[in-house]
């Protein structure tokens, strides 16, 4: 596989190539501990890039680059988890409350991802991805449903749609979970820290979901186990464990709104290249 990325870069583009991958990796920990999500908006798009110059089959592409985002976010969700709780801004009576129906929500995700084409994952995530852009772009702090996050049913319907809808596209779950908890009264700080959190429990269970199914799919690939790469992993992973931190250190002293608007943007325009691809 890494013969065969050699092969397709120009020499005068390796070291472009290298560069951009670090800073994939720094920016998705960045965001991971400034979003409380797991980076993986950021990490699918650029695996998938490089899975294309390796010339991964085009129907296990996709796969491969959510299975090895999952992979990824958990060290980094773990360690961003870790730095707001040391802070205070993790409510662990929320996670005992919603993590069993998460989890179920993962390995359905894991099921349904892995009996897709790579063609409609693209384009699932490219939809969701979009969706994302837009609550970041248009969310007022003002919006709230109640004081009290829910005790009953409703419950273990929006912990199912986070695990379910964050392993479909290998995303920790903080694009999601944030806003619900915010529509819930949570104070920004604790949605955030809370939400990386969750990144865990979707990220562990998603990894090896993806392995099994991979495995089960008989898909066999240099360097991979199911549909995770471990030298996706090698590339991406120390650099979004190394600056996580950092993001949770802006998290506690920079402004969330323009930070949301700038945010949403970056992730509309990989959206749209996402779908572009579909298209072609």
């Amino acid at each position: 596989m890494f013969t065969t990325i050699l092969n397709n870069i120009a020499p005068e583009q390796l070291i472009l190539l290298i560069f951009l991958l670090l800073s994939t990796g720094i920016f998705a920990g960045v965001i991971a501990g400034l979003f409380g999500v797991g980076g993986g908006v950021v990490i699918v798009p650029a695996l998938y890039y490089i899975f294309t110059l390796a010339e991964i089959d085009e129907s296990t592409r996709m796969h491969l680059a959510v299975g090895t985002s999952l992979a990824n976010i958990i060290p980094t969700s773990i360690i961003s988890a870790y730095s707001h709780a040391k802070r205070k801004a993790v409510d662990f009576k929320l996670l005992q409350l919603i993590g069993p129906s998460i989890v179920i929500g993962v390995i359905l995700g894991a099921v349904i991802a892995s009996n897709i084409t790579g063609s409609m994952l693209m384009l699932t995530y490219a939809v969701l991805l979009f969706l994302v852009a837009l609550q970041f772009f248009f969310w007022q702090d003002k919006w709230k449903i109640a004081d009290t996050f829910p005790t009953n049913n409703l419950k273990n319907l929006f912990g199912t749609s986070i695990g379910f809808l964050s392993t479909i596209i290998g995303i920790g779950g903080g694009s999601l979970s944030i806003p619900l908890l915010k529509l819930y009264s949570f104070p920004i700080h604790k949605a955030i820290g809370t939400a990386a959190a969750i990144g865990t429990l979707i990220a562990i269970p998603g990894t090896v979901g993806f392995i099994i199914s991979g495995i089960y799919n008989e898909i066999s690939l240099p360097l991979s186990i199911g549909y995770v790469n471990f030298l996706g992993l090698l590339m991406i992973s120390p650099m979004t464990v190394i600056s996580a931190p950092l993001g949770v250190r802006f998290a506690h002293h920079l402004s969330q709104r323009t930070l949301n608007k700038i945010f949403s943007i970056f992730i509309f325009c990989m959206s749209a290249r996402l779908f572009l691809e579909w298209l072609s």
